[in-house]
């Protein structure tokens, strides 16, 4: 007998209880969802404001700014959570945070702290094409990786840096996770071998492999690149371990054995 429609909702619903909702000043979309352990140093800090009434959300404070003091106090607080061991790891890398609805960023921050509160953090992903498009080239990730170590992902997939446009970061991506050198590079545009696909939204609980869940909440850009025919990915930063190229039917059986990272499988599938 199937099982009810109602069983299948509340087995998979996400919500954001655990979770305290974080505007910018007068906007009712939150901007960020803080895990709730982290609210009281926030607002012991100055960088969050209580709400004034029953009708009025948590906010940000209105001077944090780009270059202000309170964003050097956001830094220094997600460092400490750091060192305390409340995050799993400092990259020395900040991300652009935006508030709904504003191409401008409002401030940046270390971009562990960034995902894990919750914010709205954005990402280059590349489906690296071979064979007149029937392999696909798969990474696998670097034990030593905060997130998902060892499962495989794209060829090419990693964050945006502050200030940082989405051409900038793929081909810096692309060189940094599998070596794809400027000659390359002109021989894939020449070629017309970089192509868009779409823009993906994630929002999840992330919860099974960090011990402080948090509400992930990231745009992916999804590209594919049909790459040369002697084209072998090399890893240059340590972030990859081991590369495999795989044909549609192995993909989906990696797929459906979870092996991907779940931002992984939903571009790679754009290629099933």
């Amino acid at each position: 007998m199937p099982k009810s429609a109602a069983a299948d909702t509340g087995r998979v619903c996400i919500h954001d209880r655990d979770f305290q909702a974080v505007c910018w000043q007068s906007e009712l979309e939150p901007m960020a969802f803080v895990p709730s352990a982290y609210v009281e140093d926030l607002l012991e800090a100055g960088l969050v404001l209580p709400a004034k009434g029953p009708f009025q959300p948590y906010c940000f404070h209105p001077a944090l700014s780009a270059g202000s003091q309170l964003e050097a106090d956001f830094q220094a607080l997600a460092f400490r959570w750091y060192r305390e061991g409340k995050l799993p790891a400092w990259r020395e890398e900040c991300f652009d945070l935006f508030a709904p609805g504003s191409t401008k960023a409002k401030f940046k921050l270390e971009r562990v702290a960034a995902r894990h509160l919750g914010f709205w953090t954005e990402a280059v992903h590349v489906n690296g094409l071979l064979a007149g498009g029937e392999m696909m080239w798969l990474a696998q990730r670097s034990m030593a990786k905060d997130s998902d170590p060892g499962m495989l992902d794209n060829m090419v997939a990693g964050g945006l840096s502050a200030g940082e446009s989405i051409e900038a970061c793929l081909w810096r991506e692309c060189w940094e996770e599998a070596g794809l050198d400027p000659d390359n590079r002109q021989q894939i545009i020449d070629n017309e071998g970089l192509k868009p696909l779409r823009v993906i939204h994630i929002q999840c609980i992330e919860a099974l492999t960090t011990a402080w869940p948090y509400l992930r909440r990231e745009r992916l850009y999804a590209y594919s690149l049909s790459l040369p025919k002697s084209f072998v990915p090399v890893n240059q930063d340590g972030e990859v371990i081991a590369y495999r190229c795989v044909d549609r039917k192995e993909l989906r059986q990696r797929i459906d054995e979870a092996a991907l990272t779940q931002d992984a499988a939903l571009v790679a599938s754009l290629w099933l």
